[in-house]
């Protein structure tokens, strides 16, 4: 166990080298043979300041009968040792524990300290204050450094007791305020035209009545020349159905011009006799030959 710190006298100071030196006594009674012994030790770390002072008058006072009567001689159940911690106590203590206290706690501030640390000195302050913990939370809050009071006074519900207040000490314990987000709505896919896939898959099969050819009508043919040969061998080779579909295309859509499928006469398809003249396509009745 390691001794008590040597002292120098300070008020703040006194409480805890009294209580180091009673520690280290109670725990290692067999290093004092006596009391005076005892009393010995414990002034050899009284060497700086005030302290020494105190040490200097004593040793001279241990030389007298009064001393003798008071340390010495003492009745059965008597404590000489508390004797000198009183004394000690009476020189350097605080003769008013609560209106320092008080002091202490309204003038505290964190500074540079942990908040762990802070909340240890804010409790020994508190405690000896008397203060009503209404007032000490006041108190607290007034002491904290700003960041760290800007985070205790975020959380949904302020504490209101001095415990809850401290456990807000950590920021890992700090109750966050939870965060609105924004309602997004669900992303829509891209719409598309129903017939544009029918109409990409259509568009591969035409087939022109001119040259042949798919992927184009005939009316946009680079071949007119083949034109009405192609067309007249369609309808004489073609069904009912593909008739129908080649005059809805010739003339538009509509089945005045020439009427329907029945009351149109197959074409007869005739090779085209090599002429000088300029070669025309054979005529049929009620079929027209333009697209």
């Amino acid at each position: 166990m390691a001794p008590p710190p040597y002292y120098d006298g300070s008020m703040a100071d006194c409480e805890a080298f009294i209580n180091a030196c009673r520690i280290y006594i109670a725990a290692k009674p067999r290093d004092f043979g006596n009391v005076t012994a005892k009393i010995m030790w414990i002034l050899s770390y009284m060497q700086t300041g005030m302290a020494q002072q105190f040490r200097d008058s004593f040793l001279a006072y241990m030389q007298t009968i009064e001393f003798q009567t008071e340390f010495i001689q003492v009745a059965a159940g008597v404590d000489p040792i508390k004797t000198l911690y009183r004394n000690i106590y009476q020189a350097f203590g605080d003769p008013n524990k609560q209106a320092t206290a008080i002091l202490e706690l309204t003038t505290m501030k964190q500074g540079s300290k942990s908040a762990e640390e802070h909340v240890q000195c804010f409790k020994q302050a508190y405690g000896r204050s008397g203060y009503q913990e209404t007032a000490g939370i006041h108190e607290l809050k007034q002491s904290l450094n700003t960041p760290l009071l800007d985070k205790c006074m975020s959380v949904p519900e302020l504490p209101t007791t001095l415990d809850k207040w401290y456990e807000l000490r950590n920021p890992q314990q700090s109750v966050q305020r939870p965060q609105q987000s924004q309602w997004r709505p669900p992303a829509q896919p891209a719409q598309r035209d129903p017939n544009a896939m029918q109409v990409d898959r259509n568009r591969g099969s035409f087939r022109c009545y001119n040259c042949g050819q798919t992927g184009h009508m005939a009316r946009v043919c680079l071949n007119p020349r083949q034109q009405q040969t192609r067309l007249v061998s369609a309808w004489n080779g073609g069904t009912d159905e593909e008739r129908n579909e080649l005059w809805r295309m010739m003339t538009g859509g509509s089945n005045v011009a020439g009427g329907g499928v029945a009351r149109i006469e197959e074409v007869m398809e005739t090779t085209p006799a090599a002429v000088s003249g300029t070669q025309t396509a054979p005529h049929s009745q009620n079929f027209p030959l333009g697209q």
